[in-house]
């Protein structure tokens, strides 16, 4: 995995993403407030969270609050943070993430000892990781129709109430599976850890780059996971008579109906995500904590 350099003693703006309607991060995000504008660090946050923090002249339009930050701080669980690095990858910017829900595998500093451990990072002691994504195409005829990134993981699923759909999957141009599932999940080695795993999926580590194709619920025995190079093209192919009732989703978050679509490809995205991770807080000793594989550092 590449580490990238950044100095955080150089950071002058900070942009905040939260969830401020729950009291832990609404207190979480008063205290980081605080602690940045004491040191004469700007704080801006997304137009309708800083309304709600009574703080309207630190709002910014959420689609400039990447690029007009040197930082990006995510205030919450994964699901904050993976919506965080998709605003801030495609500009490059670095992703420090608190965790203030449950599972939290992704974030780096805990809630216990927060403005600590954030002391620490703004001090220098971190490690910034250059994690990859993914970029996925909607095709409709010779057009792309859409696009999405994710940092996780992107899904072609069924709708809850539709039926199986066959799955015509081509990887750079070679015919790979055509069988019914309910789905396939296109994951990233990071997002390796998360619906992938759940559904049958390997660990990977996120130090390699690779494609992680995982069919849902196929209707044959022999439907494994596939692990492909990341330089490769999947491409999912979608029968018009079938397609109504299927969806696509990044990370969980973002999507579309795929009515009428032809297909769906999916690459490695032309960015990676920068996640600050704390020196020690290893992938494995996340899969030790989290994960309750147990053994000894």
């Amino acid at each position: 995995m590449k580490h990238d350099s950044f100095d955080p003693r150089a950071v002058r703006r900070v942009g905040i993403l939260a969830v401020p309607q729950r009291g832990r991060v609404q207190e979480a995000l008063c205290q980081v407030t605080a602690w940045f504008a004491d040191r004469g660090i700007e704080v801006m946050l997304p137009r309708d969270q800083a309304a709600e923090m009574g703080l309207p002249e630190r709002g910014v339009e959420r689609a400039a609050l990447a690029a007009e930050s040197d930082l990006l701080l995510s205030l919450g669980g994964d699901g904050t943070l993976l919506n965080t690095a998709r605003l801030a990858a495609p500009l490059g910017k670095p992703v420090l993430g608190v965790n203030l829900g449950g599972f939290g595998f992704l974030a780096a500093i805990p809630q216990e000892g927060m403005l600590d451990h954030l002391a620490e990072v703004m001090e220098g002691n971190l490690i910034l990781q250059s994690r990859m994504m993914l970029q996925a195409k909607v095709w409709e005829g010779d057009a792309v129709i859409a696009a999405f990134s994710a940092l996780n993981d992107v899904v072609v699923a069924r709708g809850a109430l539709s039926r199986l759909f066959r799955l015509k999957t081509r990887i750079s141009g070679e015919p790979v599976s055509d069988f019914p599932a309910d789905g396939m999940i296109v994951a990233t080695p990071t997002g390796s850890t998360g619906y992938a795993l759940s559904a049958g999926g390997p660990v990977v580590d996120p130090e390699l780059r690779a494609l992680i194709v995982t069919p849902i619920c196929a209707h044959t025995l022999s439907a494994r996971t596939l692990v492909v190079p990341a330089d490769r093209t999947l491409a999912i192919g979608l029968p018009e008579s079938e397609a109504e009732e299927v969806h696509l989703t990044a990370d969980g978050q973002e999507g579309m109906s795929l009515r009428n679509v032809d297909r769906v490809e999916i690459t490695e995205a032309p960015f990676s995500a920068r996640l600050i991770v704390l020196p020690g807080e290893t992938f494995y000793a996340k899969l030790r904590d989290k994960l309750g594989w147990g053994g000894q550092r």
